[in-house]
Parts: structure tokens; sequence; C-alpha cells
């Protein structure tokens, strides 16, 4: 591997344990010394990295989101492959980002608090796109302009919705059973 590439790694890595961090604590819950030990980093390396302190870090870890979710839905559900396929596709990652419906959506975890101005922004985008790339493919598979606009906006408050009761409850498998009734309402057309 070249020096880019684990550079790379290194900072997925580095990105990926912060997101941990503000998921589970959420911004203004969490303290330096939390993102040093999660990444392992003295909070020194942490303020070179990051020179903009914990905001920094949590735009840091929103651009990761942001780049995921273009990457793993919007491309997806705007792809040329059948409509069938890049719904599944779509479900699945998403069941696979929140681990089945047991973890917390990093994007509500950085929109309280303190975090809600700070962030508002780039989060209001990466719903947006959400529903905009789900409203697509219902257009796609034949519902009209109105129809498919509701179909992705309900997408993603049923998605949001399942996941903060399945948590609370601790049964996973509410938010499992949303996925599968999504599928279910943009297949019935």
């Amino acid at each position: 591997m070249d020096v880019m590439a684990n550079v790379k790694v290194e900072s997925d890595v580095v990105i990926d344990r912060l997101m941990e961090v503000f998921r589970s604590v959420g911004y203004d819950g969490a303290s330096m010394a939390q993102l040093a030990d999660a990444t392992g980093l003295q909070k020194a390396s942490l303020y070179h990295r990051f020179p903009g302190g914990k905001q920094e870090m949590a735009t840091a870890v929103l651009d990761h989101v942001s780049e995921w979710n273009q990457r793993q839905l919007v491309d997806v559900l705007y792809s040329s492959a059948s409509p069938k396929t890049r719904l599944t596709t779509a479900l699945r990652s998403i069941s696979q980002l929140y681990d089945g419906g047991r973890l917390a959506c990093i994007l509500r975890a950085l929109s309280h608090g303190t975090a809600a101005d700070l962030f508002r922004q780039p989060i209001a985008s990466i719903f947006t796109k959400w529903v905009d790339a789900f409203a697509h493919l219902a257009q796609d598979l034949g519902f009209d302009q109105q129809t498919s606009r509701h179909l992705g906006e309900s997408t993603l408050v049923r998605i949001q919705g399942s996941l903060i009761l399945a948590q609370t409850l601790n049964q996973p498998t509410l938010f499992e059973q949303a996925l599968h009734d999504i599928e279910t309402d943009f297949l019935i057309n």
C-alpha cells in the first residue's frame, strides 16, 4: 500500500472513531478526552489534525457521512439499474449503516443542543438528498410527482422514527420491519 493510501485509511479510521463518540454522547456530550481516547491520539495530535477543535471534527464526520450518502444512496437510487435493484441495494445499505437498527443516527446526534445551529444546513442537505433520491426512484417506478415526493419524505420519516423506536424499546426488528414496509410501498405500483 502506498503512503497516500495508508494516510487515507488512517484518516477514515479516525473519522469512524470520532463518529462513534458523537453518535454515543452527542456533540455537547463529547469531551476532548473522550475523542482522544476513542482515536488513540493525544489531544495535541487531534488539534494538529483538526485545528478547529471539536467543531472541525464534527464537520469532518458530517463530510464523511455526506460522501457515504452520495455513494451508497444517491448514486445508487439514480443509477441505471432496475428500480427494484436500486431500492433493495439502497435499503440494504441503510440496514448496514444502522447495524439493523442497533446504531443511532449520527445526523440526529448532531442535530440538537449547540450542534443544532452549527450543523443544521449540512444535515438538512443530506436529508434532502435522501428524500429527492427516493422520490426519483418512485417516479421511475411509475408514481406521479406528488405521490413520489410523499414516498420520498415518508421513507425518511419511517427510517428515522423506526430507529428511535427500535433503540428505545431495544427491538431492532422494528427497524427492519420498517425497511420491509418501505420496500413493499415502493413496489406496490
